[in-house]
């Protein structure tokens, strides 16, 4: 590049929505920061913006800090807080002008109320703002749900290549590679989708083996030079909107239609492999017994059905109910969201037995509470920073948070959902997961990632929730039909 540096705009807005959970989003959930605080506040963390940042490259450019936010996936936008969303875009970028680039962060998930494709309009108003000369490349999780109007307004959609989603800080760099290319001359690419009448559950979407590995492995071997990159999207199947469903997307240089045969090859694969998707459940019951049966510990069991990072509450009692009652002298660890539990806990004190009803607090169509008698161990803010391979250096918090001591199950209970995919949330207070037999966390797949390494076993339990693996136990109304694995169907291809 010659003359001044490039001023590349960075903005990062990560929300995954769940139409099914009870708990709606507010702009508050965000935690927004904007010009230099958003560089002091995430340079140096391994998320999409840290790859960013990173990755520009003065003098040839600099980065103009626009707007930066993450929230715990739960339900929709509010209506009015989505509306003051797009007016504080809106505001940042025409703030920020001119740009000559803009890379954009979003999950690919997102909705609000009244509006399923959240991030399609955020995308539609920037690209008014900003003109169509100006190039923009968005990046976006492996379980977006992609849309047309998302391709159209975007330059370059790039997704993560991992999950448990490891490559976030690596997505990131790449993207601001492509746009320093496109700044500095080379051909401006397009993106081009296949869609896939398809929903897959996230338990069995790694990608270090199995059939969505097998999906990546089809993409590099058809892969040809004028395709910059492509994607493949899960989608998490927890939408239930119209245009729902896994994708495949193509970064071209060269001819549409020959990257529309590339993602229609992939996406045929992809279909193909469509039943190892399957999940093998496990009843509370059967999973508790096959982790006493284990000599070694800890025996790691996911309550995906409550995972937080997947839009459920946290409030589930199940796997404690079950744990009083088939292995009440196991040393276990769990977490659950009680925010009225936490309140009694201060209230005692550390050091005193309280009685308490613990879950349901949230979700009460599938959850019901589970009488205890505590000793509180220990309570805190709740505050803790990420140190595993996912998200490293982002700051986390659960707002306060109780240690309870209920016969050998040591449980940690906030005031606010949090994630368990870190064994940073137990070790923030003083609890080793490597120093029980059973732990319990309500994460899908991201905590692969970070308990494989010393975990005897994990299994996957069927509880009832809002972010069930068993996808025909969900209420879907609004998905096209037909689509699998709700329906029957005749090859889409």
């Amino acid at each position: 590049m010659s003359g001044p540096p490039k001023r590349v705009g960075v903005l990062y807005l990560i929300q995954e929505s769940n139409t099914f959970s009870p708990l709606l989003t507010t702009l508050d959930d965000f935690g927004l920061f904007t010009g230099p605080s958003l560089l002091e506040r995430w340079r140096g963390t391994r998320t999409e913006i840290g790859g960013f940042l990173d990755a520009i490259h003065p003098p040839d450019a600099e980065p103009v800090p626009l707007l930066a936010g993450w929230a715990i996936t739960k339900g929709r936008i509010r209506r009015q807080e989505f509306a003051r969303l797009g007016q504080i875009v809106d505001a940042a970028l025409r703030g920020a002008s001119p740009l000559d680039g803009l890379l954009l962060a979003l999950h690919g998930a997102m909705c609000a109320e009244s509006v399923d494709d959240a991030q399609g309009a955020l995308l539609a108003r920037t690209r008014a703002i900003l003109g169509p000369a100006v190039p923009i490349v968005v990046t976006l999780d492996l379980h977006a749900n992609l849309t047309q109007r998302v391709c159209r307004a975007a330059d370059a959609v790039i997704g993560y290549r991992t999950y448990p989603h490891i490559d976030m800080y690596q997505t990131g760099a790449a993207a601001a590679e492509l746009l320093s290319g496109i700044l500095a001359g080379a051909p401006r690419p397009r993106t081009v989708m296949r869609k896939i009448p398809m929903i897959v559950p996230a338990e069995n979407m790694q990608t270090t083996s199995g059939p969505m590995a097998e999906v990546w492995r089809a993409g590099a071997a058809l892969k040809t030079p004028d395709i910059v990159s492509f994607s493949v999207f899960g989608v998490q199947p927890w939408l239930d909107i119209a245009e729902m469903g896994c994708s495949i997307a193509a970064v071209t240089t060269g001819e549409e239609s020959r990257a529309r045969r590339f993602s229609d090859a992939v996406a045929r694969r992809f279909w193909d492999l469509r039943r190892e998707f399957d999940v093998s459940l496990l009843s509370p019951a059967q999973a508790i017994r096959e982790a006493l049966a284990n000599p070694a510990q800890p025996v790691v069991l996911s309550e995906s059905s409550d995972s937080p990072t997947a839009g459920s509450p946290g409030d589930s009692a199940d796997m404690l109910r079950a744990l009083l009652k088939y292995a009440p002298d196991a040393p276990a660890v769990l977490w659950l969201c009680d925010e009225a539990a936490v309140d009694r806990a201060v209230k005692a004190g550390v050091g005193a037995r309280v009685k308490l009803a613990l879950g349901g607090s949230a979700d009460r169509q599938n959850r019901r509470p589970v009488e205890v008698d505590a000793v509180v161990r220990s309570l805190s803010d709740g505050h803790f920073v990420n140190r595993g391979t996912q998200n490293t250096g982002m700051a986390q918090s659960m707002g306060r948070a109780a240690v309870l001591q209920v016969g050998a199950v040591s449980v940690l209970v906030s005031a606010l959902p949090a994630s368990n995919i870190d064994p940073e949330l137990f070790r923030s207070q003083g609890l080793e997961p490597r120093d029980y037999k059973i732990v319990i966390v309500k994460s899908a797949t991201g905590f692969r990632a970070e308990y494989g390494p010393f975990a005897a076993r994990m299994l996957v339990v069927d509880t009832p929730g809002v972010s069930s693996a068993n996808l025909r136990s969900l209420p879907y109304r609004n998905v096209p039909r037909p689509i699998y694995p709700l329906d029957e169907m005749e090859a889409p291809f």
